[in-house]
């Protein structure tokens, strides 16, 4: 399932538009930040892993639910969900198998991209930010994995590819955009010790701004935060809080997907 998979991405212009716009961004992000701003060492590096933050911030949770939305509906509005379920595979296999290969499609496609950069910043600084920018691919991996697990459940408990592809895009706009706002509103409230409790279950329900965090604070830019928010960065920036963020992390990969296989388990209209 998962090489079935795999192969129908690679074929999917969704999947090489993806490939070609993350690459070519990533470079002019990683060539101005390195060279056209005149910058080099850790100063070039962090600049250059800001720029690519925001890209993978908006770009991955995009194309994961998008291309995992479309997986599962499209099959079942086609007709060929039918066939394969009429084939001795488990319903669980099919999940996980889908699950797989979308990921290992577009894992390679990021890949492909951060490789580019990374040699670029390489030639520029050295390998003396080799680990940080490790933990960035790290945390950019894992954001796919998570929007991609919601994708498959999206994907799921829709009935056609239209349906589902505009209920990713749903989840894409709140999670990305509009979460923002909800939180600058709560950042702004004077009672600090309500403020940071809010904040942290904010953080902790958007994997997207856990992935963020986790980078700032890998970068050493705790002060983005600022002083309204310096409460929340002590609680998270400790060796305890970051491993919390991963473990949340991975509790959003999981969860949706035990989800999806419960609800595609008991759905009899194929």
């Amino acid at each position: 399932m998962a090489k079935k998979e795999m192969l129908d991405s690679i074929r999917s212009r969704w999947l090489i538009i993806f490939a070609i716009v993350f690459a070519v961004l990533a470079l002019i992000i990683a060539g101005l930040g390195m060279s056209g701003l005149g910058l080099g060492g850790y100063e070039g590096f962090n600049r250059v892993t800001a720029g690519l933050l925001n890209l993978v911030l908006y770009l991955l949770p995009l194309i994961s639910l998008v291309m995992g939305a479309s997986s599962i509906a499209g099959e079942r509005e086609g007709g060929s969900l039918h066939v394969l379920l009429t084939q001795p595979i488990h319903k669980s296999e099919i999940i996980l198998g889908k699950f797989l290969g979308l990921s290992l499609s577009l894992i390679t496609a990021l890949l492909i991209g951060f490789g580019g950069a990374g040699l670029i910043m390489a030639l520029r600084s050295g390998l003396m930010n080799v680990k940080d920018y490790l933990v960035f691919v790290l945390l950019s991996v894992i954001l796919v994995l998570v929007f991609l697990s919601l994708a498959i459940l999206i994907s799921v408990l829709s009935s056609k590819r239209s349906q589902a592809l505009g209920l990713g895009i749903f989840v894409w706009f709140v999670l990305i955009l509009v979460y923002d706002f909800m939180a600058i509103g709560v950042a702004s409230l004077s009672n600090a010790n309500v403020v940071v409790p809010l904040l942290l279950l904010l953080l902790l329900l958007n994997p997207a701004d856990m992935v963020r965090v986790l980078v700032i604070l890998q970068l050493g830019g705790e002060a983005t935060f600022g002083p309204t928010l310096a409460a929340l960065t002590r609680t998270v920036s400790h060796g305890a809080g970051q491993g919390l963020l991963f473990g949340i992390l991975l509790v959003w990969i999981i969860v949706p997907l035990v989800l999806a296989y419960l609800f595609f388990k008991r759905k009899q209209d194929y």
